[in-house]
């Protein structure tokens, strides 16, 4: 009886695991590419990248941080197309580098085959022309 409970035990866990992509809730871990774009020349400067991590709520709220990056991340979630996917908006705050301070809105696009989410963040502030981005791969 044991032999057959490790069994079904082991051939459970990668469904399981694949399960964990199918909902945007829970807890995310990545890196974090943080960068500016000009609209008629591209990037503007280097991009830095930061370890992070988002916890999205049941109820759709929304907190993170980037330590090294000293932001903080607060904000709301909805189901976008699906539950896999949200609709993010998000405040930063307390970050070294100001111009990532302020409200961002994106998406955060599951993948359960390949066991990620596609995070895609634009500030909705302008900076002279520019606009502070957020992209990350993010895991559980």
């Amino acid at each position: 009886m044991r032999s057959l409970l490790v069994l079904a035990a082991v051939s459970l866990a990668p469904a399981l695991h694949a399960q964990e992509y199918t909902r945007y809730q829970g807890g995310w871990e990545g890196p974090f590419l943080l960068y500016v774009t000009q609209q008629d020349t591209g990037a503007q400067g280097p991009p830095a990248v930061f370890n992070g991590s988002l916890q999205i709520a049941n109820d759709g709220g929304v907190r993170g941080q980037l330590p090294d990056a000293a932001c903080t991340l607060s904000g709301s979630s909805t189901d976008f197309v699906s539950s896999a996917n949200a609709s993010l908006e998000l405040d930063m705050s307390g970050c070294k580098d100001a111009r990532f301070n302020g409200h961002f809105a994106g998406k955060l696009i599951n993948n359960p085959a390949l066991k990620y989410a596609s995070l895609r963040l634009s500030s909705m502030r302008s900076l002279d022309a520019a606009t502070a981005q957020v992209s990350a791969i993010l895991r559980r």
